[in-house]
């Protein structure tokens, strides 16, 4: 098992492939730096997966700078957002399908 992150930076989508006989669990999704002028925009956080894209939540550095996961994948998948002004950042970590038997609930 180890660490993993990424940004994902305003108006680009970011591609995610966990790799073969892997998996990343994400399990935080934090606004970065906002201009103040910008501090009150909600700002979606998005999921595409197999052409469907998912909402996983809303950001607001006022009221709910993050937001905690507990969302496992062993397909590629996109994450991106509507933020103008700032980065998201979205934490958890990778780990490899021999894993499971060490934390069996997940199912792969």
């Amino acid at each position: 098992m180890e660490f993993w992150g990424v940004e994902v930076k305003p108006g680009q989508a970011l591609s995610v492939k966990p790799g073969e006989q892997k998996y990343v669990h994400i399990s935080q999704a934090t606004l970065g730096e906002i201009k103040k002028d910008k501090a009150n925009e909600p700002v979606t956080v998005f999921l595409k997966i197999n052409d469907q894209k998912l909402v996983l939540g809303i950001l607001s550095a006022e009221k709910f700078p993050q937001i905690s996961f507990d969302l496992v994948f062993e397909k590629e998948f996109e994450l991106s957002h509507n933020g103008k002004s700032g980065s998201i950042y979205c934490l958890g970590y990778r780990a490899s399908a021999d894993d499971q038997e060490q934390y069996p609930y997940f199912s792969i």
